[in-house]
């Protein structure tokens, strides 16, 4: 069993918290990318766009560029989660299981919205994390450092997830 901590994060500067809310909008962007191709995907061709072919196709946008890559990827792997879960309730409707009513397309998050951050390969530095950026992100910003709780010290940090908790727009 993994121990899961949420931390409030109150020391941010606004400079900072600004850099995260730059991110998590343009995690939000790249997830809308992501979206629309697999939904344009299946509706031309009646089939799923996989997760290897959603990534070549995303890999230069722009909204991949500013992300870490293991950030942008995790936002693809989410995207492709939600979309073999409705292929998979697609398939039970087909065999009688589920109503073909309640089978819904994952939607386009809004215009103004967010998504969280996925850090999947964490790196400490002491006892701090630093936010990992891509490298035409971290010409222009510096680096946003994060103590973790004492409790997660001599512990493996498997994921990190950053939501912003106010979304003013």
């Amino acid at each position: 069993m993994y121990l899961m901590v949420k931390q409030k994060v109150k020391h941010l500067s606004k400079e900072e918290y600004g850099i995260l809310r730059e991110l998590c909008h343009t995690a939000k962007n790249l997830t809308n990318e992501a979206i629309y191709n697999v939904r344009q995907y299946y509706f031309t061709k009646g089939e799923y766009l996989k997760y290897e072919k959603n990534y070549t196709l995303l890999k230069n946008s722009s909204n991949y560029k500013i992300l870490n890559s293991n950030m942008a990827q995790q936002i693809l792997k989410e995207v492709d989660g939600s979309f073999k879960s409705f292929f998979g309730l697609l398939k039970l409707a087909k065999k009688g299981k589920y109503s073909f009513k309640d089978c819904k397309l994952p939607h386009y998050l809004p215009k103004d919205g967010f998504v969280a951050l996925v850090i999947g390969f964490v790196r400490l530095n002491g006892n701090k994390l630093i936010l990992p950026y891509s490298n035409t992100f971290k010409k222009s910003y510096k680096p946003v450092e994060i103590k973790i709780p004492p409790i997660l010290t001599d512990k493996h940090i498997k994921e990190i997830r950053w939501k912003l908790k106010y979304q003013t727009s």
